[in-house]
This record gives C-alpha cells, sequence and structure tokens, in this order.
C-alpha cells in the first residue's frame, strides 16, 4: 500500500487507532480504492469490486449512508523518508484518491480512538458519554442518541502529550 509521506503536505489529518474491533479477529478486513483525500478514522462502505486493480481483491471505496455496512478506514501510517522528524508525524498521513487503503467493518461493541478534529462539536468541548452520528465521513457529536444509521457514543477523553483524543464506543452500525 502506497502513503503519502513521501508529498508531505502541512496540513493536519485525523489520526485514529484501533483500540479493540472484531474484525481484528472475526471479521472483514478491506482493501479499498479510496474515491476522495480520505483521513484515517473516516467511515465509508464498500462499493462495486475494482476490476483494474493488479493483483485482485479491492473494492472502490464509497461514501457512507444509513443502510451501508460502516468501515473505519485505517491504513498503517509507515513513512520511509525520515528527512525530517514531522515526515513520519502520523497527523501529516493521510490516504490519497486512488490509492488503496484498509478498511475495518465496525461491529457493535467495537472502540476505536480519533483524534479530536474528527468530531464536530456540539458546543465549547466534546463532552463524554455524548453519541456521534457519521457526515461526509467523519463524526458529528449529538446529545441523545440518533435514531439510524451509524451511532457511536463518546466513552473516554484520552488526553496525549500533543493533543486529544476521544474513544468511540461503536452503538449501532444502522445496517
Amino acid at each position: 500500500m502506497a502513503n503519502v509521506f513521501d508529498n508531505i503536505q502541512v496540513q493536519k489529518h485525523v489520526v485514529c487507532e484501533s483500540s479493540l474491533l472484531k474484525a481484528t479477529n472475526a471479521g472483514h478486513i478491506y482493501s479499498l480504492k479510496m474515491i476522495g483525500d480520505t483521513d484515517n478514522g473516516s467511515i465509508v462502505a464498500r462499493g462495486a469490486w475494482d476490476s483494474t486493480a493488479p493483483d485482485g481483491q479491492v473494492f472502490n471505496a464509497k461514501e457512507y449512508a444509513a443502510g451501508d455496512t460502516p468501515l473505519l478506514v485505517l491504513t498503517p501510517p509507515i513513512g520511509y523518508n525520515s528527512d525530517r522528524k514531522y515526515y513520519t508525524d502520523e497527523c501529516y498521513f493521510y490516504n490519497k484518491t486512488g490509492e488503496i487503503a484498509r478498511a475495518y467493518e465496525l461491529y457493535e461493541g467495537d472502540i476505536f480512538t480519533v483524534s479530536e478534529d474528527a468530531i464536530t462539536k456540539l458546543g465549547a468541548d466534546v463532552v463524554v458519554d455524548n453519541y456521534v452520528t457519521v457526515t461526509d465521513g467523519l463524526y458529528t457529536e449529538a446529545d441523545s442518541k440518533p435514531d439510524a444509521g451509524f451511532v457511536g457514543q463518546i466513552v473516554a477523553k484520552v488526553n496525549y502529550t500533543n493533543s486529544v483524543s476521544y474513544r468511540i464506543l461503536v452503538v449501532s452500525t444502522g445496517v
């Protein structure tokens, strides 16, 4: 899988970590051809089979909509150019249009973590125990549980040295 550390831009992107995903043991992990520049931590859906992929087993990504199986984009952000420290800083990594990214099928009970910039907040700060839905691949905070589509619950705030992230528990996949 290619990555964009070789063409680094000074624009920060969402950072994501897999905390507890069923797909790592018993579910589907897909190779998806990105239809747009996509941050790790984004939610997409599986589109049509990509018959042009040289090694096969690749699907096209598509924008997530309620009723689709939600897939968490999470490509390992490995950089080979270490000329500068920031060349390997995960916040500069994203999946470029046309690249093949890794995406994990989400299940109720899964937990993953995304950086604060992945969430459109209701107020000044993200509130633990609030819910999130998917809007344009990322997350919109809600103070009550939504009825349709992907629903996650913010279960913890994680303070890192230079950033803040939030753990999201998958409450409903909307399928």
